[in-house]
């Protein structure tokens, strides 16, 4: 099974990219469960991918309200308030425990996959001189996500 959305939810994974989007300037900076540190591999690919294809069209909390097209909330701004906002939801709770996830690691992981693929996307215009600025196991994770995008 692969990472895609070809195989998931298109509603599910717009969402959770919307949510991660929003809140990402503050999560980088205050989450214990730094996403710039976040070890991929195959294997949390593949359990990423079962849980989206698992959940389907769940929708979030608050997803589905009008009014709420700016998050600012706190749970918004770190690892542990989104995964709180997943924790909220015994469906998703559930998937993620069944396939061995926690959700702050699945909110650090797409979060990390999440920037992988910015920088997979933009990789021929952003030239060598871009991964510079990169942790380590940043560029460890853009090799992950670009193995795993071959398959």
């Amino acid at each position: 099974m692969s990472f895609s959305c070809n195989s998931c939810s298109r509603r599910f994974v717009a969402a959770l990219c919307l949510m991660f989007a929003l809140a990402a300037g503050q999560v980088w900076a205050s989450s214990d469960a730094d996403p710039a540190s976040f070890a991929l591999t195959p294997a949390m690919l593949e359990r990423m991918a079962a849980v989206t294809v698992e959940l389907g069209t769940v929708q979030l909390a608050g997803d589905g309200d009008a009014d709420d097209d700016d998050d600012d909330s706190d749970d918004a701004e770190s690892v542990e308030g989104l995964a709180r906002r997943l924790d909220a939801q015994p469906e998703v709770r559930a998937a993620l425990a069944r396939h061995g996830l926690s959700s702050q690691q699945y909110v650090a992981a797409t979060l990390a996959v999440l920037h992988a693929g910015m920088y997979l996307a933009v990789e021929q215009s952003a030239g060598p001189q871009a991964l510079a600025s990169f942790t380590s196991q940043q560029r460890d994770n853009i090799e992950v996500v670009r193995a795993h995008r071959k398959k």
